[in-house]
């Protein structure tokens, strides 16, 4: 834990909890913006600046030799994207059958930009019962962290848009690549 506050500091990063103490043995943590491959190391690092060991779902194409058992050890869970997959339901069965499980997502998808934010983050925490912590790395302030819990609805659109308006003013590494709608950006 030391050593991993004293990386994130030696590289200029601030380091975000209110949950300090508190955080839940189960949960979903929403990782955005998600727009460079340098986001999974940095939310790595806080992680374990935290303690926390938290999984993440990760194409089963970047599973090849020398890559798979390093994935797997880091936490990584496999999905195929190209099959029609029970995906919500195995990481559902992951919470069930862990004491503690904390599992990132990117609503995003992708580091590419993209239009909208997938649903798989809200299917998953409601089927599951977890709550959904808010959590980011914003490049413009060099600050990684967690905002708050966000207790979900049963409307997926409704609790989406409430979570963007978390990253109004936040900057991914590439900030153009990063989606909010219109009326959340110019308000």
């Amino acid at each position: 834990m030391k050593f991993a506050r004293f990386i994130l500091k030696l590289f200029g990063w601030k380091l975000v909890n209110p949950l300090e103490g508190k955080m839940p043995a189960k949960a979903i943590i929403i990782a955005a913006p998600h727009t460079s491959w340098i986001d999974f190391p940095l939310a790595f690092i806080y992680y374990r600046a935290l303690g926390v060991n938290a999984h993440f779902l990760i194409k089963k194409e970047a599973f090849i030799f020398p890559f798979a058992g390093l994935l797997k050890k880091l936490g990584g869970i496999p999905v195929n994207r190209f099959s029609k997959n029970t995906i919500v339901e195995d990481t559902v069965e992951y919470f069930k059958n862990n004491e503690r499980f904390i599992l990132t997502i990117t609503p995003e998808g992708t580091r590419a930009a993209v239009k909208e934010w997938k649903s798989g983050y809200h299917r998953i925490g409601k089927a599951a019962n977890v709550p959904v912590l808010i959590g980011f790395d914003d490049f413009k302030t060099k600050t990684v962290g967690i905002i708050q819990a966000f207790d979900l609805s049963d409307d997926f659109e409704k609790d989406t848009f409430e979570i963007m308006k978390f990253y109004k003013n936040m900057e991914g590494k590439h900030p153009e690549k990063f989606y909010l709608p219109d009326e959340i950006r110019n308000s």
